[in-house]
């Protein structure tokens, strides 16, 4: 029942070193494609990322509370265009917690890591994510959500 997929689901802050499956990365993306959005605007953008630096260098994007892009083996970068909706911050909430109940319903391990309003004391994050991804500067970054094998 979708439930226990609620009462299960908890932030993993650590995870295996196990990679996931193509298939699995799949569904979690599907799942915060799917996500409703206001007026049906579509204006959130997943950024999937497998490239294990990468995921790295993105934990150095604020001084704390990156624990769990040290050893995830996946992560999205949840970003939306504010200029196609002014919820936007509402949209990309909702396909960011949908992701995470995906990966529940999968036996994956999920961690939220927020990019928006934070800073590594010089620079807001969102513009060093924006940077190490080479995203769109004209996009706002909502979150990263890391993935990876539950210990």
């Amino acid at each position: 029942m979708f439930i226990d997929i609620v009462r299960s689901r908890k932030s993993c802050r650590l995870f295996t070193d196990v990679p996931l499956e193509q298939g699995e990365m799949d569904l979690i993306m599907e799942a915060g494609l799917k996500a409703p959005s206001s007026r049906q605007l579509k204006d959130v953008r997943l950024f999937p990322v497998r490239d294990i630096g990468l995921i790295r260098r993105l934990a150095l994007c604020k001084p704390s509370s990156t624990t769990p892009l040290e050893t995830a083996t996946f992560a999205v970068i949840v970003a939306a265009d504010p200029e196609v909706c002014d919820v936007w911050i509402e949209d990309a909430s909702i396909a960011t917690i949908m992701m995470q109940l995906e990966a529940e319903d999968l036996g994956i391990g999920s961690c939220w890591v927020q990019v928006r309003l934070r800073s590594n004391g010089d620079e807001p994050a969102e513009d060093i994510v924006k940077r190490e991804a080479g995203l769109d500067g004209n996009l706002k970054m909502l979150s990263i959500v890391a993935f990876g094998r539950k210990p």
